[in-house]
């Protein structure tokens, strides 16, 4: 029988072997067979093709095949396999689903918060669930329709991050062009990033010091709003030279020109009401008004150019006769029996409890063209009420007279529309500082929006607002979180959110969040980790753009590199040198 001889295998065969061994539909034959020795010598003759053949053997091939025991069967669709006993189905039933709102769904698990994350307004953070970027502030978000008002209160315990996050809202102000003004800082928490803020043009931030030893404080200076009366009269003696007449800017100047008695008036009014420790008799606030109008016409003063308060004081003490007329008083005795203690009060607002604050002109105007205003108050000691509590009084009247200002020569054609961030840190120290504070604050908040301010409100708790000395201030500045556009909860006790349930309805699972947020760091058993561990709620916030019940947005704040690297949050600098310090060898050996 003859031998079979077999074909040899040629170069096309081999291309075709390569390319299945290549792409994993075949494995290398093996070396023992003709094929196999073919392919080798092959591969020895092209380099290129046993790298190709060495780098297939490294990448794990994944192949999909057919089951074994589906042979039996048919094709397989979307309903499985065809044929008897495959288990086909007949009927492909449509999955569950439930039908409810946006404002219960929050409630359903897995979503168990509300998890809209708007991109509108300064970039605070991410939301605390989903990571999603979080931006806002109470302009932007105004501009957008999501808050009725351009205002915040925000309640948070100590220590978990709240100032760290309006200053977040402070730099982003900065940046959109609007002018974030601190009128009052006590702490002096906003001083290092308005100092830190700069213009293009290389205008820096402006910071006000008052206290003893640190400037002063006239009662009776006009302010940016008295220095816009000169500015409009010189635009209308321009408009009278060309022929022109604007009945309109004439009665813009007289309102603004009572608008600065009316404040003069008022502010000498309340800083004597703090000094005697009781309202003023009608007849005395005419005695103050009367002898400032009779000094200005008498052309020693004006508007852009104030008396002090021993200008005013002396005045009254050497009398007028329009003074008399209008006391209706006998003789010259009489007069002075009538002023006597006006006077006496008068006089202990140049030198007494006050210091020398109020008793000099003005050390440093409100500059408007300051890309951000802080005045620092903290000079002033803890126990120094009275003058704490004039001088947050005369701030306010101040930097209220600035924005006002603005908003006078902007709508006269004078200047650039301009939008200011007023806020009120530590608001508990503020409203208590002395009466008219919680009227002043409660001005401000209805008339934000006419007046082109966003408004930002912070303290501690609710239980704040309710140490006030009357229950009038009391209902008063409880009607700050019901006006306020959005409310913003860091770290809270449970009581403090039953107490705040009139106002603010929170879900069972934001309420626990809020809850847990209060809690401090865990506890260790040693201080022997270099990395120390921060308290559970620090940095973490609810946003509730409104009050009727809808889901809040839960947000982690997050620091950029720059606020890191220039440490402008950081308000523990009395404590950094122990805070930083290792473990000493005591507490190591005890450990």
């Amino acid at each position: 029988m003859a031998r079979r001889s077999k074909t040899p295998i040629g170069p096309a065969e081999l291309e075709e072997l390569h390319s299945r061994v290549t792409a994993g539909d075949a494995p290398p034959p093996w070396v023992v067979t003709p094929t196999g020795r073919a392919y080798k010598r092959w591969c020895d003759e092209h380099p290129e093709r046993a790298e190709q053949v060495r780098t297939a053997r490294q990448v794990p091939q994944v192949r999909y095949r057919k089951p074994r025991f589906t042979s039996r069967y048919g094709s397989v669709d979307g309903r499985g396999f065809k044929g008897a006993f495959s288990g086909r189905m007949a009927v492909a039933s449509a999955p569950g689903a439930t039908q409810t709102s946006t404002n219960y769904g929050c409630g359903f698990n897995p979503w168990v918060v509300g998890a809209t994350a708007p991109a509108v307004g300064v970039p605070l953070g991410v939301h605390a669930q989903t990571g999603q970027d979080v931006s806002g502030d109470v302009l932007s978000w105004f501009k957008a329709g999501i808050i009725g008002n351009p205002s915040a209160f925000v309640l948070s315990l100590p220590g978990l991050g709240k100032s760290t996050l309006i200053r977040k809202q402070f730099i982003g102000a900065v940046a959109q062009g609007h002018v974030p003004i601190v009128a009052g800082d006590i702490k002096g928490e906003y001083v290092a990033v308005t100092d830190a803020m700069v213009t293009p043009a290389g205008k820096r931030g402006q910071v006000i010091r008052l206290g003893h030893g640190h400037g002063h404080l006239n009662p009776l200076a006009a302010g940016a709003l008295g220095e816009a009366i000169p500015v409009m009269r010189a635009h209308l003696e321009e408009l009278h030279a060309r022929g022109e007449d604007n009945t309109r800017l004439a009665e813009a100047i007289t309102e603004t020109e009572e608008s600065v008695h009316s404040r003069q008036v008022t502010m000498v009014m309340a800083l004597a009401e703090l000094i005697r420790g009781r309202t003023l008799a009608d007849f005395e606030g005419l005695v103050i008004s009367a002898s400032l109008r009779s000094m200005r016409e008498s052309g020693q003063f004006s508007f852009s150019s104030p008396p002090l308060l021993r200008d005013l004081i002396d005045f009254i003490r050497s009398g007028s006769d329009g003074l008399r007329r209008a006391l209706f008083v006998a003789d010259e005795t009489e007069y002075r029996r009538t002023v006597q203690t006006l006077v006496q009060t008068l006089e202990s607002l140049t030198d007494g409890v006050m210091g020398q604050v109020f008793a000099e002109h003005t050390t440093t105007k409100i500059d408007l063209d300051a890309p951000a205003i802080c005045i620092d108050v903290s000079a002033i000691s803890r126990g120094d009420q009275s003058l704490k509590a004039g001088v947050l009084l005369a701030c306010w009247s101040d930097a209220y007279g600035a924005m006002e200002a603005a908003h006078v020569l902007a709508d006269c054609g004078l200047a650039n529309q301009r939008y200011f961030l007023a806020i009120l840190d530590e608001m508990w120290a503020t409203l208590g500082a002395g009466a008219g504070m919680v009227q002043r604050v409660d001005e401000l908040t209805r008339l934000n929006r006419t007046d082109g301010t966003g408004l930002l409100m912070i303290t501690h708790t609710g239980r704040d607002l309710e140490t006030l000395p009357n229950e009038v201030d009391v209902k008063t500045a409880m009607g700050f979180i019901e006006r306020a556009g959005m409310v913003i909860c860091g770290g809270l006790p449970a009581g403090e959110l039953d107490r705040l349930k009139g106002v603010l309805q929170f879900s069972d699972a934001e309420a626990a969040m809020i809850t847990a947020w209060s809690k401090g760091a865990p506890i260790e058993r040693t201080q022997l980790r270099q990395e120390k561990k921060r308290p559970l709620g620090q940095g973490m916030f609810m946003l509730k753009p409104s009050k009727d019940g809808t889901h809040g947005i839960p947000i982690h704040v997050q620091l950029t590199h720059t606020e890191r690297a220039t440490n402008i949050h950081d308000t523990n600098t009395r404590l950094r040198e122990f805070l930083d310090a290792a473990p000493s060898s005591q507490q190591a050996a005890i450990a």
